[in-house]
């Protein structure tokens, strides 16, 4: 197998980037970036994400998925699409649409607008999986797509993918940091891609000012008890009074950490969706309508709606959950009667108080 005849394949499968590094590199960055992982979840930081820290080892150690592992091979995908329902310049309005006008429907962040990245991009890994195999029939593999215990942004930087910026993000100084990372282990001895000087974010503090709820409490360190994303998405019980009202639009996800990052303002909508099943138009797109969230009656529907898109992860009552939050910062009056019918339609006392909340909030505004 040829370096050139790899990465032909790469490029030909629609990969926005790559890089290639010897493991025996990746292990030193592994290694420091474990201890301050270790002290993350010391912090509280990972607020009820206990699967990290079980699937702590296994992520720092490569060596225990394939143990001959030598060579990684790393690979991003673009995601960043612009809005349809809004014109880009609104997208850092937190809470109201254009001109400051009552909203009806929640804003999803880029990453979920299209179909499931897991499932799409991991058949990619499979493939060339398959292709090292054919070219190697001793070669061994391990494909990684961000849920399988591997740490994808560690080995992204040793790769020369990117940097760690301030937001945690791995950012590419030449494009953006809207962009999936997946990996390949592998035990062939592949020759590594040249790696490239990367800046830092030096003293510019956007992504960390600009954080709604202040989840980033530090350069590089996330808070995930605040992060907007795990409220919205990982989390499966209720969001913190606290920080609803600053959660604004934002149905499921957040991206404005990206959104304000100088290294993506202006640039990053020149970058192509290589990989058209990530596209918005694949999935549920950028926005979401309040009043046909409410309306989902079961499990059942919530999946027949949601089916192979991010979406699933939050599942119908964080969804639900989610809306209502979303309606009660919307400043539209009109949803009132929404949630008044949705409370008398749930039995789940966390999605009637949330919902009773936002009634009271838009009453407030009258």
């Amino acid at each position: 197998m040829t370096q050139e005849g790899l990465e032909k394949f790469i490029i030909k499968q629609g990969w926005s980037m790559f890089g290639i590094v010897p493991f025996e590199v990746a292990r030193k960055n592994l290694e420091k970036h474990e201890k301050v992982f270790q002290k993350w979840i010391e912090n509280g930081f990972g607020a009820d994400m206990d699967y990290l820290k079980k699937m702590q080892k296994d992520r720092y150690h490569p060596e225990r998925k394939l143990a001959d592992v030598k060579s990684v091979i790393v690979l991003g995908a673009n995601y960043y699409s612009g809005d349809n329902s809004r014109d880009n310049s609104e997208d850092n309005r937190p809470i109201n649409g254009p001109n400051n006008s009552p909203f009806n429907c929640g804003k999803v962040a880029r990453y979920a607008r299209g179909r499931d990245y897991h499932k799409i991009l991991k058949k990619k890994l499979i493939e060339l999986s398959d292709f090292l195999k054919f070219e190697n029939p001793q070669a061994e593999t391990y494909v990684s797509v961000d849920s399988r215990p591997s740490v994808d942004r560690v080995l992204a930087e040793c790769a020369g993918l990117g940097f760690f910026g301030k937001n945690t993000c791995i950012i590419d100084p030449s494009r953006e940091s809207f962009f999936f990372i997946a990996s390949v282990l592998t035990n062939l001895d592949l020759k590594p891609t040249e790696v490239r000087h990367m800046p830092n974010c030096g003293d510019c503090q956007k992504c960390i000012n600009f954080c709604p709820t202040g989840a980033l409490v530090a350069p590089g360190v996330l808070d995930a008890r605040k992060c907007i994303s795990y409220l919205t998405i990982e989390n499966k019980g209720g969001i913190p009074e606290n920080l609803r009202s600053k959660i604004g639009n934002r149905i499921f996800g957040c991206d404005a950490c990206q959104e304000v990052c100088p290294f993506n303002v202006g640039r990053a909508h020149k970058q192509q969706i290589t990989i058209d099943k990530l596209k918005l138009e694949y999935g549920k797109g950028d926005c979401l309508d309040l009043c046909e969230i409410f309306l989902i009656k079961s499990d059942d529907e919530f999946t027949k709606k949601f089916a192979g898109t991010p979406l699933m992860r939050a599942k119908r009552r964080g969804l639900l959950r989610n809306a209502c939050v979303v309606a009660g910062n919307s400043g539209n009056t009109m949803l009132i009667p929404h949630l008044e019918q949705f409370i008398k339609s749930t039995s789940d006392e966390m999605l009637a108080e949330h919902a009773t909340w936002a009634i009271l909030k838009l009453k407030n505004l009258k």
